[in-house]
């Protein structure tokens, strides 16, 4: 008998809800909840991924700390634990990498994941060995998984990338490769394991998947939505005349009932009838004006039509009178990223709603406020207004992506994985226009670092009596000449992977210099140069957000390198995901006008609770974010 999916929700939230220990029980038998990810330290492991193999087991992609696996079926354990599968360096049958956004569960009993930026991969024995495709075999593209980019019928997997998506029937020993048919080539030709290929797509950079129970295959993209029938062969793209936008697809799900959910970042949309007329979802929350932070997924729900909407904030869920609720993790307005949701499943039976945050894995708790049980943490500064934020940004809205890669921002690392940023990236495909963030005169125009086509524009505007430049390296194709003058929002170049680069991307600096000329500006010898600073703050906030600047200082009034800002929400690119910000160190500076030992932009407007771990103490701050203003907090113990 089919349950209605709020009800079946409702029954697991109430066994979820805290009870005495006689109601525990009856009502939530131990074994039925996953223990807590093992974790070191104050922040918890960031889950991005959560799914179930084909016998019950639990398995967590986490950010930077590889995936927990919790066995199902006759492996499990009395009481159940937690093993851990991560990347090792030099050790080829590891997985590839500790950014681990999705997973797939074929028929074969096979296991396999995506990642943040070094391919995917897959194993035949239950997650001891695997079989990687990463950068040796694929060049530099299919790199980036899609955020819950992978899927599998039968014995088919696909898999959703930056560059197109990517479709096996045999474990990989033959790939279906479908890319845009706006598709550029981004640098050198090379070999990417494809055995046909077709440029059918809008857009080969893909941000959502699904694939429905009758092989129906559904992808959300940077201009909007398709689906294909044929296997990815030939598309049907959907727009205004369809009832959906052109926009962004950050999320879609093809419920078992036919129906078929799509979100763009601003709203959601529902074909009821599966007859590819796409109306708004109406979901009305009692409290809330709109829904509570960005979808980042849609999870069908098992029997129902009705999936479950992952939210920035929590979860959307139906409470049963034809309104949606919110279902959040208690802590999350204590703590925000307790409710910085990423990923949802169900376990069971009977069905279960486990909820992957920026904190952990969690029981989904409905809960209307909470009482903040922190006090005494102080008020950062209140917005002003920037000092220079003058320019726009190099990727226009209705080019391609705008958002700033949030895994590697300025000055960071990847927590110790890469050197120090000299500038911010924008992940777009091959052939994207590229415009210059201002006017100015062109510099430099031609091959740099390792090869890399770039351009180096001087701005009009100075910084006091310092020269102001911008920086763009690894296109694909140069529109400019050195000596020509650029008006801002003109196109420069296409972006691409040329140089050091293991994605199609563009990668952006900012220089303030005493000098007019760019000796020091593009130097292929200088791996850092001399006057670099963070284009975070150069840049105006995209609508809706402002930026926060911080200092970090030790008790002996010293600045703190390498530490980790935690409390951030930002919805997107959750491609790229937000996990922390970290401050500079010896290779990166400080903006002449800031002083600020870290930076992040693009925050959406509201108040957050940030910490710090300095000396072995937490340090919180309370801060106020206003949209296109500038926040500054500065921690101290």
């Amino acid at each position: 008998m089919r349950i209605r999916w709020f009800a079946a929700l409702g029954l697991a939230l109430a066994a979820c809800t805290p009870a005495t220990p006689r109601q525990t029980e009856q009502v939530q038998p131990q074994r039925r909840l996953p223990p807590p990810l093992p974790a070191t330290g104050t922040w918890g492991v960031h889950v991005l991924a959560l799914g179930v193999d084909r016998s019950g087991g639990l398995w967590a992609g986490t950010y930077g700390e590889g995936i927990w696996v919790l066995p199902g079926g006759e492996e499990r354990e009395a009481p159940p634990r937690w093993t851990r599968i991560e990347s090792r360096r030099g050790e080829a049958s590891s997985i590839s990498w500790n950014f681990v956004n999705s997973f797939a569960f074929p028929d074969d009993g096979s296991i396999w994941y995506g990642t943040v930026g070094n391919g995917f991969g897959r194993s035949n024995d239950g997650g001891r060995t695997w079989r990687n495709w990463t950068l040796d075999e694929l060049g530099p593209e299919w790199q980036y998984v899609a955020h819950g980019g992978m899927r599998s019928r039968g014995d088919t997997v696909y898999i959703a990338t930056a560059d197109g998506l990517r479709i096996t029937a045999d474990s990989g020993a033959t790939w279906r490769c479908v890319k845009g048919s706006d598709r550029a080539r981004g640098g050198a030709a090379v070999r990417d394991g494809c055995s046909e290929t077709f440029a059918t797509l809008p857009t080969e950079y893909l941000l959502s998947l699904d694939v429905a129970p009758d092989g129906v295959i559904w992808v959300g993209h940077l201009k909007g939505l398709s689906m294909s029938r044929d296997g990815g062969r030939t598309w049907r793209d959907f727009g205004e005349a369809d009832g959906i936008p052109a926009a962004r697809v950050r999320a879609v799900a093809a419920t078992p009932d036919s129906m078929v959910w799509a979100a763009t970042e601003e709203q959601l949309y529902v074909d009821s009838l599966n007859d590819g007329k796409f109306v708004p979802a109406t979901i009305k929350l009692p409290g809330w004006q709109g829904l509570p932070g960005r979808p980042r997924a849609i999870i069908p729900t098992p029997n129902v039509s009705e999936p479950a909407i992952v939210l920035s904030f929590g979860l959307a869920a139906g409470d049963g009178s034809g309104n949606f609720r919110v279902y959040y993790i208690a802590a999350g307005d204590e703590y925000r990223p307790s409710s910085d949701m990423w990923a949802m499943a169900w376990t069971g039976p009977p069905p279960w709603p486990i909820g992957g945050s920026a904190d952990g894995l969690d029981r989904i708790l409905a809960g209307e406020g909470v009482t903040l049980g922190r006090t005494g943490i102080r008020l950062a500064d209140p917005p002003a207004d920037p000092l220079h934020a003058w320019f726009d940004r190099p990727i226009a809205d209705a080019d391609g992506n705008p958002f700033i890669d949030a895994t590697y921002r300025y000055g960071s690392t990847m927590g110790g994985n890469f050197q120090q940023h000299q500038g911010v990236e924008f992940n777009n495909p091959a052939g994207t226009p590229v415009r210059a963030v201002g006017d100015g005169v062109v510099v430099f125009a031609g091959p740099a670092e390792a090869g890399a086509l770039t351009v180096a524009v001087r701005h009009d505007q100075r910084w006091r009596d310092e020269h102001v430049f911008s920086v763009y390296y690894h296109n694909s194709a140069l529109d400019v000449t050195a000596g020509q003058r650029v008006t801002g929002g003109q196109v420069i170049a296409r972006s691409g992977n040329t140089g050091r680069a293991t994605n199609d991307h563009l990668h952006l600096e900012i220089h303030v210099s005493p000098a007019a000329d760019s000796a020091a500006i593009v130097n292929p010898d200088e791996r850092f140069p001399p006057h670099t600073v963070n284009p975070e703050l150069w840049l105006r906030p995209r609508p809706g957000a402002g930026t926060v600047v911080g200092r970090v200082f030790d008790s002996a009034g010293q600045p703190v390198p390498g530490a980790r800002i935690h409390g951030f929400v930002l919805p997107y690119p959750a491609e790229t995901p937000f996990s922390f910000a970290e401050t500079y160190s010896d290779r990166a500076h400080s903006d002449p006008a800031y002083g600020e030992h870290f930076a992040v932009s693009d925050v959406p407007a509201g108040t957050l609770l940030l910490g710090v771990d300095v000396e072995g103490h937490v340090i919180w701050r309370r801060v106020r974010v206003e949209a296109g203003r500038v926040t500054t907090v500065e921690f101290r113990p």
